[in-house]
């Protein structure tokens, strides 16, 4: 690989500043260690053989050879940024400062600070990417997901059990995509069954699925009104009915402390269709029952 070459005007006013911002050895060879030269490079040209305007060509030189690129740049760097001579007292300062001025004009920008942005403008370009990717994938699986809810409905050949459980899968797929904390079906110790659980804003949410083909009684909810308060203060429900809600067990579980969202196969529908995110929906939700106590808000409103 062929090494990359310092501008030549640069490397002089590089090699000139060596003499003209230094007295003492001591300050170049700090100055060299600050820029990452190493100590084996700066011993090959020792003081008793070379002056600083020769350590500081014959340094350059072998950077160049080696292609350290780095290196160089924190030389530029660091004499871009130096605002006087380090020895000013034994210098003459007035000569100094003005190369220190050409140096700056010649070089235009910082060039460890040009990196930085550069990565930044990268990393933030790759980030765009990644979250178009992102919203690709999640879109593409929202989309087969919305399919299965739509064939789903469609296939009289299931029972309204056999559809309430593909439609259970269906939920926890959603709140998969939707990367929510959950866990599926189970059984308490006590042999209760719950139809899964996820969290949202602190609170945990207990399932119930139902793929009935009517609307959803007063009883299916006073059970699982049942298994909610059997369980910690911070625990809340989300039932979910694909043909929605009789009005009088909405009516018997809204108002007076309400810990149950209820959700219908209308509103799943919008949250499959992208007119509204899942989070969105449970916010929107939360919302209903904090502001008005109303458990079944709907999505279309």
């Amino acid at each position: 690989m062929m090494a990359k070459r310092i501008n030549f005007e640069v490397k002089e006013k590089m090699v000139s500043l060596a003499g003209t911002c230094f007295w003492f050895w001591n300050s170049f060879y700090s100055f060299l260690d600050s820029c990452g030269v190493p100590k084996s490079l700066q011993n090959r040209f020792p003081k008793e053989a070379f002056n600083k305007y020769q350590v500081m060509r014959n340094i350059l030189s072998t950077l160049e050879e080696n292609n350290q690129v780095d290196t160089i740049n924190n030389i530029i760097s660091n004499f871009y940024r130096l605002k006087q001579p380090v020895d000013k007292d034994y210098l003459d300062c007035k000569k100094a400062l003005q190369l220190l001025d050409e140096f700056r004009k010649l070089v235009g920008s910082d060039p460890i600070e040009e990196e930085i942005k550069k990565r930044e403008k990268k990393k933030a370009k790759q980030n765009y990417q990644k979250t178009i990717n992102e919203k690709i994938t999640y879109t593409k699986k929202l989309e087969e997901l919305n399919a299965q809810f739509a064939r789903l409905a469609a296939l009289n050949e299931l029972t309204p059990q056999q559809r309430g459980f593909k439609l259970e899968e269906l939920f926890f797929d959603l709140l998969q995509l939707n990367e929510f904390e959950y866990s599926k079906p189970y059984r308490t110790p006590d042999g209760e069954q719950i139809d899964g659980h996820f969290r949202y804003e602190k609170f945990d949410y207990l399932v119930e699925v139902k793929w009935t083909d009517g609307l959803t009684k007063q009883k299916d909810l006073s059970i699982f009104d049942g298994k909610i308060r059997g369980k910690a203060q911070s625990t809340r429900g989300l039932f979910l009915s694909a043909n929605g809600f009789d009005d009088n067990a909405v009516a018997k579980f809204s108002g007076d402390s309400p810990r149950i969202i209820l959700m219908t196969g209308a509103d799943l529908a919008i949250i499959l269709s992208d007119q509204i995110s899942f989070h969105d929906a449970m916010k929107a939700k939360v919302d209903a029952i904090v502001r008005f106590g109303n458990i079944l808000y709907s999505l279309k409103t």
